[in-house]
């Protein structure tokens, strides 16, 4: 018979529990809300960073370079109180996209997608030719005015990764994809 193990580490073993029953819940202790008195006070907005859009950063980049005397944290503190929306982010990611790579960074998105204003993150393409053709041909379906499905979009893509001789390795198998692009 083994000897039971005399320290706490992963091999302790449980003793089986005699019975599984739900919990004892407990009452919440705080007042509820239709019972709190009235106030007058404004609810805190969320003071969260979530990432900017394209144009976001464009606006923020065009106000750097406008006023080039004010400091990163001024800026941030501009945008984060602005009467029309608040964009919120931090003084590093100011920083970043101040930064020569930065712009360069911001100007190839913006060169490279139709729709890269309104992206918040770079869409990666693996095959940008496939892409490109997948991409004429639902213009071309949207210009005929005739619909078109995932189904199609993922048989399509089959035929242009034949017709390119794309290798079997390169090749979408999956259907992930199909949302990501019909967003782009």
């Amino acid at each position: 018979m083994p000897a039971e193990p005399t320290h706490s580490g992963p091999s302790r073993v449980r003793k089986p529990r005699e019975s599984v029953k739900p919990y004892v819940r407990t009452k919440p202790t705080r007042v509820p809300a239709q019972h709190a008195p009235k106030t007058s006070a404004v609810a805190a907005e969320s003071q969260t960073r979530s990432n900017l859009t394209l144009h976001d950063w464009m606006t923020v980049v065009a106000y750097c370079d406008n006023n080039p005397s004010i400091k990163q944290h001024d800026v941030v503190a501009h945008f984060r109180a602005r009467p029309e929306g608040a964009l919120i982010f931090n003084q590093s990611s100011l920083s970043r996209h101040l930064s020569k790579k930065g712009r360069a960074e911001d100007q190839a998105r913006l060169q490279a997608t139709p729709a890269a204003l309104d992206g918040k993150r770079v869409r990666a393409v693996t095959r940008p030719d496939v892409e490109r053709a997948l991409f004429l041909w639902t213009k071309h379906m949207e210009v005929r005015k005739e619909h078109y499905t995932g189904a199609m979009l993922a048989a399509k893509r089959t035929e242009f990764e034949k017709a390119m001789d794309v290798p079997e390795n390169e090749r979408m198998k999956s259907d992930g994809w199909i949302s990501k692009f019909c967003k782009a």
